[in-house]
């Protein structure tokens, strides 16, 4: 009876042993701030090992007051949508006794070296068959939720599921970037330009991503949109739109330079003043904006189409107080003239009130409808 107690009392004081040492030791994980938009596969394929920004950074801590613990990470992504996608592991490694933790980024585990990356890796095979097509069209991972399961596994044994951590990364790959004002798309045929009548035109875009950067460029005779805009150009703005006002970490911001404001929304007016060169009556112009999408790989850069304007003759120019005027002239095209011009139904007048819905609205609110308007614009009518 003493025998068999003894051996009860062995194998109750390993099991605390055992218990106590996952006790010790915990595992946490920060993700990159700036939040990322998009995946690439090579950031998660160690044949290829990509220069990866940080995607998250893993802290493993051990707290008991002596002992070392000879342990390795264990690392499962899934697609919420695919299911598994990949496993990796790193090779065990010392975790000694320290007041602070043990810091490792997620490029550390996805490198081909050092002594936390992932020697033994495996990706689903049968997985990546449903995503080939989005993968080979746009080497990016596609939108959706992909889980990360993070465990500590220690030498003496086999995973006991203690010690782990779990998270997220939603995934969005944004694409949508749309011109709205000033001009419309550019075919390098002067009778294509559309005129507008101010030298300080709103610019206005539409887009599901955050930050921008808007190239206006001078138009030579006979020479070619992308060509223009690929000279010196008159004017640069770089943006990033904050609707909430919330500010964020906008520090990755690709490879632009100068300043970058935070705007409430992808629309911004000429300036007036400043170094900013002024845009000069009867010349063309033409304008870009480029996109940027936060990747795990960096700053991917998404270009929209190229729109041109032409700034009308000195004696036709709006003044600052006719911004309603201009949006109509965009939305109406020639159908303003055959109003408001010459011989037109309402020659002699001018608008200066909109009524939508039944309510008053701004030059703004009515330049923030403009793409929807114009899509469904079929004609005016006057009513008395």
């Amino acid at each position: 009876m003493k025998t068999a107690y003894k051996y009860l009392l062995a194998g109750i004081t390993c099991v605390v042993l055992s218990g106590s040492a996952f006790a010790q030791i915990s595992v946490s994980h920060t993700l990159n701030q700036g939040g990322l938009e998009a995946f690439f596969l090579s950031d998660f394929d160690i044949t290829q090992p990509s220069n990866s920004v940080e995607v998250f950074r893993l802290f493993v801590s051990n707290s008991d007051p002596e002992e070392t613990f000879r342990i390795a990470l264990d690392m499962k992504v899934n697609s919420r949508e695919f299911g598994q996608l990949s496993q990796g592991r790193t090779a065990f490694f010392d975790l000694p006794p320290s007041p602070q933790p043990l810091s490792i980024a997620s490029f550390q585990l996805f490198s081909n070296a050092g002594p936390f990356h992932f020697t033994d890796y495996n990706i689903a095979d049968e997985v990546l068959k449903g995503l080939l097509d989005d993968i080979l069209s746009t080497g990016r991972l596609p939108s959706d939720i992909y889980t990360f399961r993070i465990e500590v596994i220690f030498q003496e044994g086999a995973p006991t599921g203690d010690v782990t951590d779990d998270f997220e990364i939603r995934v969005t790959n944004p694409r949508k970037l749309d011109l709205i004002f000033p001009g419309g798309p550019a075919t390098g045929r002067l009778q294509d330009v559309q005129k507008i009548f101010t030298p300080l035109p709103f610019f206005r875009l539409e887009s599901d991503l955050r930050r921008f950067r808007v190239i206006v460029a001078e138009g030579r005779p006979g020479e070619d949109p992308e060509s223009a805009l690929n000279q010196e150009p008159r004017f640069i703005k770089n943006f990033v739109v904050d609707p909430r006002g919330t500010g964020g970490v906008f520090e990755d911001f690709g490879d632009l330079g100068g300043r970058v404001d935070v705007l409430p929304s992808p629309a911004f007016q000429y300036p007036a003043s400043g170094t900013v060169l002024s845009l000069r009556p009867g010349r063309v112009y033409y304008w870009r904006a480029i996109g940027f999408i936060r990747s795990s790989s960096g700053p991917v850069p998404l270009e929209s189409e190229i729109y041109s304007f032409r700034i009308a003759a000195l004696d036709q120019v709006a003044g600052g107080d006719d911004q309603i005027q201009i949006v109509l002239r965009a939305l109406l095209g020639n159908d303003y003239e055959q109003l408001f011009g010459d011989d037109g139904q309402l020659e002699g007048f001018l608008p200066k009130r909109v009524m939508f819905d039944g309510k008053e609205i701004t030059a703004t609110e009515l330049l923030t409808r403009l793409r929807k308007l114009r899509n469904s614009y079929k004609g005016y009518s006057i009513e008395n």
